[in-house]
């Protein structure tokens, strides 16, 4: 069971671009020593002092529905989202290609077919086969039902009379993670641009 402070929490760096999840009782912490401030639905910005204020106040008259961390004297809601107050020069990750990130960039669904299935009903094909020169990559690999995949064989999609539903792309972390398992704040989304950001999960 996952307690408050296991809680997934939205790291923003200064310039309001997603950086990383880390754990509740990180951000916590850096909040406390002015590390980073936390972020309202309404793009409100809070240090410790304020969100704990706040906190005691919500905890108070909407107790209902949020994630918090008792103290002896208080309570202190776990904050969605946080802001750092100084700008982190981080390196983009690189996505590991893998069949588990092929199947959740393509939501677990036959390109050929458009049915989704479960994975063991599942298999990477590549559109262009390796007997072909095709190589293993994010544009040439797709997820394919096993017995769509049997039929295709060595062949081409067009060889084969079949048609993809959508071309093949390398996607973005950030996609990624909105189509995982892993839980995930509504807010999150106000600071998801695929086009310009990718993130770093801390497992």
């Amino acid at each position: 069971m996952t307690t408050a402070l296991q809680t997934d929490v939205l790291v923003l760096n200064k310039n309001w671009t997603a950086l990383r999840i880390i754990t509740a009782a990180e951000a916590l912490a850096d909040l406390f020593t002015g590390r980073v401030e936390a972020v309202d639905t309404d793009y409100r910005a809070y240090d410790f002092a304020s969100w704990h204020d706040l906190s005691v106040y919500a905890t108070a008259f909407e107790p209902e529905g949020r994630d918090v961390v008792r103290t002896v004297s208080s309570a202190i809601i776990v904050p969605a989202v946080v802001r750092l107050l100084r700008f982190d020069r981080v390196h983009r990750p690189v996505l590991r290609l893998s069949r588990q990130n092929v199947y959740l960039r393509d939501n677990h669904t036959c390109q050929y077919t458009g049915q989704k299935m479960p994975p063991h009903k599942l298999n990477l094909d590549h559109v262009v086969p390796s007997s072909q020169g095709g190589q293993s990559t994010w544009e040439n690999l797709v997820c394919c039902s096993v017995a769509v995949n049997a039929r295709k064989g060595g062949r081409t999609p067009a060889q084969a009379g079949l048609k993809l539903i959508r071309t093949p792309r390398r996607p973005d972390p950030a996609e990624l993670l909105f189509k995982s398992d892993r839980k995930r704040h509504d807010s999150w989304k106000n600071f998801v641009d695929a086009a310009y950001w990718n993130t770093e999960l801390h497992d």
